[in-house]
């Protein structure tokens, strides 16, 4: 099951008692999951989901508030592979009796144009507010696995309810993109923070701390990496230097005598021969007295610019 659907069940089984939020959760599916299609028997009214509880959920909220009840049926086509797939038939709203349904959630379904027009739709409460937002995320959301990015997005038929759907998660500190794809307006979410902003705001408790476990996973990896890369790149400037350093007493040896440089420096030139591979502060220890680690550093350097002042040239 995709992280996506997994949420869609959560948000589907949340047990909503308010009826001014049941209606808003209702009006939030209906208006971005319905669609006005023709067909052989004439334009229907149908909304297609593959989360049977989602669909249970739809006809147990419509019947409850609006004693209607749509007609069920389930598809299995090689399009949607192993997957069934519930169409909920709501054609009967378009008739007398229905019509002040879709008017009540600001849907009028044209059959003479053949498309649905959408007026704003209204809701003051907050928790009225969280409700509506599920449902339009019921209906027409997507979220990608978090594993692979973060990415969370709505799609509507309107830049009415785009604009609407935006304005209401900007009321709760989000802050919304906006592009059109195939004739469809998306509104959507990048950043990992902001989708668990969303997930709280909708009631995907359980979906949000899955993804909070996952985004720490992530960083935890990518914490390693930083040290990994770190501590790799600072060894491959060991080494280098380390073989500079030798290399210029080397260098020093064969044309002037390591015999001829001040004791300080001969001392720790031919503790570098002898020991190319152990660091600075290594080197300290083994000097009587012992010498920091900087101070090491400023003696090997002053070789290194004997050897340079004798023509001794280590990028060739």
């Amino acid at each position: 099951m995709s992280f996506s659907l997994e949420v869609k069940m959560e948000l589907s089984h949340i047990e909503e008692s308010a009826e001014c939020c049941r209606r808003a959760e209702l009006a939030g599916i209906l208006r971005a999951g319905l669609s006005l299609r023709h067909t052989p028997d004439g334009p229907r009214l149908l909304l297609a989901t593959e989360n049977a509880p989602l669909s249970r959920r739809l006809f147990t909220l419509i019947k409850e508030i609006y004693r209607f009840e749509p007609k069920i049926s389930m598809l299995k086509t090689r399009r949607f592979k192993a997957h069934a797939v519930y169409r909920l038939d709501f054609s009967g709203l378009m008739e007398e009796g229905g019509r002040k349904v879709l008017d009540g959630i600001g849907l009028l379904a044209d059959q003479a144009s053949g498309e649905m027009v959408y007026h704003h739709f209204k809701t003051r409460n907050r928790c009225c507010k969280r409700a509506y937002l599920r449902g339009c995320f019921l209906a027409n959301g997507s979220i990608s696995d978090p594993d692979k990015s973060y990415h969370l997005e709505v799609a509507f038929r309107s830049k009415v309810q785009a604009d609407e759907f935006m304005n209401y998660l900007k009321e709760f500190g989000l802050e919304p993109r906006f592009i059109m794809r195939k004739n469809h307006f998306l509104v959507y979410l990048k950043e990992g923070q902001e989708i668990v902003d969303f997930l709280n705001v909708i009631g995907a408790h359980n979906a949000l701390m899955n993804l909070e476990n996952i985004r720490i996973m992530k960083e935890m990896r990518n914490q390693v990496n930083r040290i990994v890369n770190c501590e790799t790149a600072n060894l491959s400037k060991t080494v280098d230097a380390s073989f500079r350093q030798t290399e210029s007493i080397r260098y020093i040896k064969e044309h002037s005598g390591l015999e001829n440089l001040p004791k300080p420096l001969y001392q720790i030139a031919l503790l570098r021969l002898e020991n190319p591979d152990v660091s600075l502060t290594e080197l300290g220890k083994m000097l009587n007295p012992p010498l920091s680690k900087s101070g090491v550093n400023h003696r090997l350097r002053k070789i290194e610019k004997i050897a340079e002042s004798l023509g001794f040239d280590y990028k060739s």
